[in-house]
């Protein structure tokens, strides 16, 4: 049955893999096959280097004829360089990751008794939150480039890790490393959950939407039984776009969702990254202010490129990709016109 909470779901699809582990070089992370089986921690140029986007491109193909360049020039649009602002990024959800997974290990003879407890007493500690100790906040104009930047860096890692043996024992489990999903129009916790359980049936062949979300549940049932399921599958970071939706929320529903967001955090140690423009600085001078006290990897302020020596760094790498039969030179006056 087709919910009115719920609009179509676009699943942010990454890897599947299965499990391959890796020591860690930080002691705290030494036995957690949650983080092991994760890629290495990169280096600065490293991490550019694997989000970067550099297109095919032949200047033999600026003498094809009109109608073919036309075409070949649709290859800019996959184009993506790393730039500071993106190297920060992944840094930060490189540590979020890896902390959040820290003081979760499946491995651990009390972890399944101690979540179970948590897991109870969630509704409870939900009325009056505390601070979110590892996600963070990224706020910026429309069209600035977050969600290309987040897709950027949640495709270094793979999304669903298969485990089946850790080292010398047997160990089935399925790691869903994370999971992006887009905050509804009307800022409905309800729609939200729904989606959650959607896009985790279709990334992992569950069928949890039928089990737990069916029917005419009420958002007190479904919160704890989402949470619930993103603690069976080590759900190591949920980013939820567009949060200025929650501006135009009913009563309450944004001030519910971002206790969820929080309780989320602190009881069960998932990180939440909120991602929105700056329509969502009432909901941050409101709801969010606690939030944004304790955000373990500080806030980010997404502004516009600034006529530097970046702008300089990405125009040049951009301007190769000229389809033109006379390529244009970039001169100090084109710069500038071109950033105006």
């Amino acid at each position: 049955m087709t919910s009115k909470y719920l609009p179509p779901v676009r699943v942010l699809r990454g890897r599947r893999v299965h499990a391959v582990y890796t020591e860690s070089p930080v002691p705290d992370y030494v036995g957690n096959p949650l983080i092991e089986a994760l890629p290495p921690i990169y280096s600065d140029l490293e991490a550019a280097g694997r989000m970067a986007v550099y297109p095919r491109f032949d200047e033999a193909q600026r003498s094809q004829p009109a109608h073919i360049r036309l075409h070949l020039v649709q290859a800019a649009l996959r184009f993506f360089v790393a730039l500071p602002v993106h190297i920060d990024l992944e840094q930060r959800f490189s540590r979020m990751i890896r902390v959040g997974y820290q003081g979760r290990n499946p491995t651990a003879t009390s972890y399944f008794g101690d979540l179970n407890q948590r897991l109870e007493r969630f509704a409870e500690i939900m009325e009056s939150p505390t601070s979110i100790p590892t996600g963070f906040t990224i706020l910026g104009m429309s069209g600035v480039g977050k969600t290309s930047a987040l897709t950027a860096v949640l495709r270094l890692y793979p999304q669903v890790v298969i485990h089946s043996r850790y080292w010398e024992r047997d160990f089935d489990h399925l790691q869903l490393v994370w999971l992006k999903l887009d905050c509804p129009y009307d800022g409905s916790t309800k729609g939200l959950c729904l989606n959650f359980f959607h896009a985790v049936d279709d990334l992992l062949g569950t069928d949890y939407y039928e089990t737990y979300a069916a029917g005419r549940r009420t958002v007190d049932e479904l919160i704890p039984r989402m949470a619930r399921v993103a603690s069976l599958h080590s759900v190591g970071v949920i980013v939820v776009d567009e949060l200025q939706h929650l501006s135009g929320s009913k009563s309450g529903g944004g001030k519910l969702m971002l206790n969820f967001f929080v309780t989320m955090s602190n009881e069960l140690g998932l990180p939440v990254v909120l991602v929105g423009t700056y329509k969502a600085q009432a909901v941050l001078t409101g709801e969010l202010r606690q939030i944004r006290r304790g955000t373990g990897q500080g806030d980010l302020i997404w502004d516009n490129m600034q006529p530097d020596e970046v702008w300089d760094f990405f125009l040049e790498s951009l301007f190769r990709y000229q389809y033109l039969l006379h390529p244009t030179p970039l001169t100090p006056e084109l710069n500038q016109t071109l950033y105006e």
